[in-house]
């Protein structure tokens, strides 16, 4: 078995690995089970999705934030353990844009104190680490198979757990606790799975995005979150709810092709990364034996607004993630425990950072026109982030 049909089969469903219907309530159930709750607290980096701040503040418990290292736009692990208290029942890990993140010392760390360690790997299903593939290396791990990630199914995610104890608890919970969606969310969910999967093209990302934000925000479509998700800090209505037995070989056809769309992505970031190399800009850092699943290939630009307008006239596929410590920059990120300054490096990228498509809808000439674009761009992109962007300043307020 290779190993990248080993990473695909990580996240089958079976007595490990349990589907829901988002990634975030994956980890809700993952912390449930935990038994994690009110006067608990989670750390968790300074540079993620609100959701992910929800689902924990959902339980009870409180999250808190830790910074992230800006070569690898992954939390610092070492600033991570030196925020560790009496009151930390978990800490989650996550590994950004599909990159395999350094733990340090966290799993010694959390197993000598008993604290959770908790991957994130909704980025990186596929990638793989010296030591195993992504999801495989805390006590637990979530996953996304929602629109943008190395594969979809739509809507879905799946924990995965890797202590015995806690598996047989997080199943009871979700047979007892969660619902089941109806018949019909399910069947329409396999029907915009499928429109998405033979429909959408690079050139019509931003006509797609608004129309699906659109009608998301209506309810004529399962959005990936609702208005209120980003604002209200009170668990929604309908939340708690498996994946929906109807679509459960859904998982296996996008998992049995995760190989090839590992290597699809690899080669198109490979090319990007060559350019970036050829004009000297700063690039996210691998970690030496890993091998990330490259969701997107993130760079540092000053007048991000500008490009994305730009991106936009000329149909020209571009993300924003993550536009803020905690993304989207709309969201209420202090409602949900985050206060502006907290992690200074955080919030300077989420000020600068944009990312370029690595999916399967990415040819070469794709690709090449990208970088053709960003080409007419070069005044905007970041060389030396630390020295352009005050990074180390950042930290040292920080610290």
């Amino acid at each position: 078995m290779t190993d990248a049909v080993a990473a695909a089969r990580l996240w089958e469903p079976g007595p490990a690995v349990i589907p829901f219907i988002k990634g975030r309530v994956a980890l809700y159930a993952i912390l449930r089970a935990a038994g994690i709750g009110p006067g608990d607290e989670v750390l968790i980096p300074g540079f993620t999705c609100v959701v992910v701040a929800g689902a924990v503040g959902y339980t009870g418990a409180r999250p808190v934030f830790y910074d992230i290292v800006p070569e690898t736009y992954n939390g610092d692990p070492e600033q991570a353990v030196a925020m560790i208290t009496e009151r930390t029942r978990a800490v989650l890990v996550q590994h950004t844009f599909g990159m395999p993140a350094d733990l340090g010392r966290l799993p010694t760390l959390c197993r000598e104190r008993d604290i959770l360690l908790v991957e994130d790997c909704a980025h990186a299903t596929g990638a793989l680490t010296p030591a195993g593939p992504a999801g495989s290396l805390g006590d637990a791990a979530f996953t996304s198979f929602q629109w943008s990630k190395p594969v979809t199914t739509g809507l879905g995610g799946a924990a995965r757990i890797n202590r015995p104890d806690l598996a047989e608890k997080l199943r009871r919970i979700a047979d007892e606790e969660f619902d089941e969606p109806s018949l019909l969310k399910s069947l329409t969910l396999l029907t915009v799975s499928s429109a998405f999967e033979h429909l959408f093209r690079p050139a019509v990302f931003w006509t797609v995005r608004d129309a699906y934000r659109w009608l998301g925000k209506r309810g004529l479509v399962a959005g990936s979150s609702s208005a209120a998700e980003l604002v209200d800090p009170a668990i929604p209505a309908a939340y708690a709810e498996t994946f929906g037995r109807p679509r459960h070989g859904q998982i296996a056809r996008v998992l049995r092709r995760l190989p090839a769309t590992i290597a699809h992505r690899t080669a198109i970031a490979r090319r990007y990364a060559e350019w970036c190399d050829g004009h000297g800009f700063a690039r996210q850092h691998e970690t030496v034996g890993s091998a990330s699943a490259h969701l997107r290939f993130p760079l540092l630009v000053n007048d991000r607004p500008r490009l994305l307008a730009d991106a936009r006239a000329n149909r020209i596929e571009i993300g924003d993630w993550f536009n803020a410590p905690l993304h989207p920059a709309e969201a209420a990120g202090e409602a949900f425990g985050y206060t502006p300054g907290t992690c200074p490096v955080g919030d300077r990228l989420a000020q600068c950072v944009i990312n370029l498509p690595t999916h399967r809808r990415v040819s070469g000439h794709e690709a090449e026109r990208v970088l053709s674009f960003m080409d007419r761009h070069l005044p905007l992109v970041v060389r030396d982030p630390h020295r352009e962007l005050g990074l180390d300043n950042a930290r040292g307020k920080r610290a």
